[in-house]
């Protein structure tokens, strides 16, 4: 009996020993030596006293600096991992975060923007992911990073949010270990007997657990409490109390007393609701615009205390004064931002509870004390508004209180956007989601639908696809609205009713290009049987292609049209090649337009191709320049990828990486933009808050309401900002080229171009990204990213420099 209590006293005193883990404050007399006294970190680093987050820290110098832990059987983690620390890096600083064994037992390491974490098992398995950050970790601020190895899997945090995640796939499995011992700020890597990965900067509060700990509350305390201490205060209640002091300077001692207090947000930051917000308030509302221009803001309205606001209202101006106190009519705009939840981010983006996507129309609305409640702001400047400065008033009142007059002041510069999209795009509308919402044949419902959508995506300077996927709707569907090709007695016979009607109508409104004829991806040609050229050769499709270009010659939109019949072909070459050459004889003044899904475009082994659609990221440069001097254009688009940094449609990018997409677009020399869906999955009965689950709702930046209606959302808006920046950029280079040229030399800064061997090999299609030739690195966003503000003044300087 006595053996076997010494026993479990023994085990007692080890799982205790295991439970208490290793931590390092270095703070006391031996700061490497853990706070237990039973492990020692060995290296050469500085001590920097009074300098952390608590107490002391260490200072990496990012040349010679590291540090080794050695772990024995006794004190390493096995079945579960918590390791966690907080860094500052310094100006200069590369490598973030910053651990690693030599021989991967685990990695969790690489740069401000982009980071690595993975563990081996002992029983062989690999597990690993990636993780972007939101903005790059900035120089001279504290981080907290934890890894977390548990029973389903390994997870990575950030300042005390998930930021990404591997399973184990399989029975989770005790952790492996070599026995070397893992490197801690630098000689994360060795080749050529050269040592590489030195982290410049602080650490501070090192703990390796051997238990998964998933919750870091105190993270996030203490990051509130350094964004108070930054903003000059101490506590809420003494930033609340600044608060009013500012609202009274602003407006007089009544500002006082009211329950709120208001700012202004850039439209490219985005706001998380739990986010303690310390910037400015009672700014005056500013924007700068064109005529024919629409611009956007964030408002915040900020309770005091914690407490609710009720019956909250926003008056907007219908008029603002000029400088003779002329009115002038403006439209305004104000819209509540809904958070959505979003289950699965898009890859190697850090996963949030819930992302600020659809706007609301607001009428009389309430807003919490505990969480922030942006709201959209949008400005249209009508055609034909002279330049100038305009100024006016928005009032907003809560029940209770007494409503405050916000100054909105609109700088409008004296040229006007054109009312044609001069940027060439073209938008597909899932019009398969669509006939969900009417009843079986309805078809001016179903019709007044697709308008509804179509106006929205050209209200926003996009010019949507209109009645081209045929084969996705119900037959009742295609045979009374669709153009519905076919050969009957030898003649071509049409639909044309609705598609002309919607295509005269669009072209008013702006729309300038016209994507023509039947989609062959989705078309029935590709069903019943047989190779696909087989099928499509048995419709005669010269006779429809033929009488689709008299068709549009007719109707006066020719020059406008392009044929889109085929969707990322990849490495079908001999298909497309038998598909342009019939289009060549059929429809000769009929522009072929080719997306290239996995692959490398512009390729030379495809023929007849007039306009080059590649994905963002898998461009052949060269090919690309080779083709425009050829007066061949060459646009872009996304999908479901690239990912991020790279500039996107996801939910969860952010939004600078939204407008990026369209000045991305001009600063890489491609000619338009396409997209493959503004409304995809958002049917009758899809689940309200993820109609797009598998593309993180990529696809999805127009959602449907109740009824199919569409509703906006902060990523449209931001992608039509884009869209009018790259109008912009076109004016100017047109009216002012010296001017161009030295806002283009600006852009080029701000957005470098990744250096590539011309000669390597490029090859049409490939299974592994990483070989596709592409001209982008994805951290060259990360300057505008981290920034906006920068791309903002250079777009106010296009605006001065075609005002002048």
């Amino acid at each position: 009996m006595n053996t076997m209590k010494k026993t479990l006293s023994a085990l007692a005193a080890v799982l205790a020993l295991a439970a208490s883990g290793m931590e390092w404050s270095f703070d006391g007399p031996e700061p490497l030596r853990s706070e237990d006294g039973k492990t020692v970190l060995t290296g050469s680093v500085t001590v920097a006293e009074k300098a952390g987050i608590t107490g002391n820290a260490l200072r990496f110098d990012g040349k010679t600096d590291f540090l080794e832990l050695a772990l024995t059987g006794d004190n390493r983690p096995r079945r579960e991992m918590t390791l966690s620390f907080w860094v500052r890096p310094e100006e200069g600083c590369t490598v973030l975060p910053i651990v690693r064994s030599p021989r991967r037992d685990v990695t969790f390491n690489g740069t401000p923007g982009f980071f690595w974490f993975e563990v081996h098992t002992a029983d062989g398995r690999q597990i690993y992911n990636g993780c972007a950050n939101p903005q790059r970790l900035k120089p001279g601020e504290w981080h907290h990073f934890a890894l977390v190895y548990d029973r389903t899997g390994l997870a990575a945090y950030v300042d005390g949010r998930p930021a990404g995640r591997a399973e184990t796939d399989g029975a989770p499995g005790e952790l492996r270990f070599s026995g070397v011992p893992w490197r801690i700020g630098g000689r994360l890597y060795e080749a050529d007997g050269r040592s590489f990965g030195f982290f410049r900067g602080l650490l501070d509060d090192f703990r390796l657990l051997p238990v998964a700990r998933h919750a870091f509350p105190e993270v996030a305390e203490r990051r509130r409490q350094q964004l108070l201490e930054a903003a000059g205060v101490r506590s809420k209640p003494e930033l609340e109390k600044a608060r009013r002091a500012e609202m009274g300077r602003r407006f007089g001692a009544g500002a006082e007393q009211l329950p709120f207090s208001v700012a202004q947000v850039s439209p490219l930051e985005r706001l998380l609701p739990d986010e303690l917000f310390t910037g400015k308030v009672g700014e005056a509302v500013a924007f700068s615009a064109a005529a024919n221009e629409r611009e956007n803001r964030q408002l915040l309205i900020l309770p005091y205390g914690g407490n609710n606001l009720t019956g909250v209202a926003v008056k907007l101006p219908e008029t603002l004064a000029d400088e003779s106190g002329k009115a002038v009519p403006f439209t305004f705009r104000i819209s509540r931002i809904e958070y959505a939840r979003l289950p699965k981010p898009s890859p190697f983006m850090y996963p949030l509870e819930r992302i600020p996507d659809k706007l609301i129309e607001a009428g009389s609305f309430d807003i919490p004390g505990d969480a922030l409640a942006p709201l959209w702001l949008e400005l249209f400047v009508p055609a034909g508004t002279p330049g100038g400065v305009y100024r006016g008033v928005i009032s907003i009142a809560a029940t209770g209180s007494a409503p405050l007059e916000l100054p909105v002041e609109v700088k409008v510069w004296n040229f006007e956007l054109p009312r044609r999209n001069i940027v060439p795009t073209l938008v597909n509308v899932w019009e398969r989601d669509l006939q969900t919402f009417v009843k079986e044949g309805d078809a001016e419902g179903f019709i007044d639908l697709l308008d509804r959508y179509c106006t929205m995506l050209l209200e926003h300077r996009l010019n949507p696809v209109v009645l081209a996927h045929a084969g996705l709707v119900a037959p009742w569907v295609r045979k009374a609205v669709y153009p519905d090709y076919r050969v009957e007695n030898g003649k071509v016979v049409a639909n044309m009713a609705a598609f002309d009607r919607l295509i005269e109508k669009y072209r008013k409104m702006g729309l300038s290009k016209v994507a023509v004829g039947p989609h062959y991806n989705f078309d029935s040609t590709r069903l019943g049987g047989g190779d696909w050229w087989t099928n499509i050769e048995a419709t005669q499709p010269e006779k429809i292609w033929s009488f689709i270009q008299d068709h549009a010659e007719h109707r006066g939109y020719l020059d406008d049209a392009v044929a889109y019949p085929i969707d990322e072909p990849e490495d079908n070459v001999e298909f497309i090649n038998r598909v342009s050459s019939m289009l060549k004889q059929a429809a000769p003044k009929l522009p072929l337009l080719l997306t290239s899904g996995g692959a490398n475009y512009p390729d030379p082994s495809i023929r007849g191709v007039d306009i080059w659609v590649p994905i963002l990221h898998w461009t052949n440069r060269e090919r690309q320049k080779q083709e425009r001097a050829a007066g061949r254009p060459v646009w872009t688009y996304v999908c479901t990828g690239p990912n991020y940094p790279n500039p996107n449609l996801h939910a969860d990018t952010p939004p600078c990486g939204i407008r990026m997409l369209a000045v991305g677009a001009a600063r890489f020399d491609y000619d338009g933009f396409l997209h493959w869906a503004a409304n995809f999955n958002t049917y009758r009965n899809a689940p309200a808050d993820e109609p797009n689950s598998f593309a993180a709702g990529e696809g999805t930046y127009i959602h449907a309401d109740g009824a199919g209606r569409p509703v906006p959302t902060v990523r449209l808006k931001t992608l039509a900002d884009g869209m009018e920046d790259w109008t912009m950029l076109l004016m100017l280079k047109e009216r002012r080229p010296d001017a161009f040229a030295a806002i283009r030399r600006k852009l080029e800064a701000l957005i470098p171009e990744r250096k590539y061997d011309p000669v390597g090999a490029v090859t049409l299609k490939s299974p592994k990204e990483g070989s596709f030739h592409t001209f982008l690195d994805g951290e060259a966003f990360f300057p505008v990213y981290d920034r906006p503000g920068l791309w903002l003044e250079l777009r106010n300087e296009i605006g001065e420099a075609l005002s002048n």
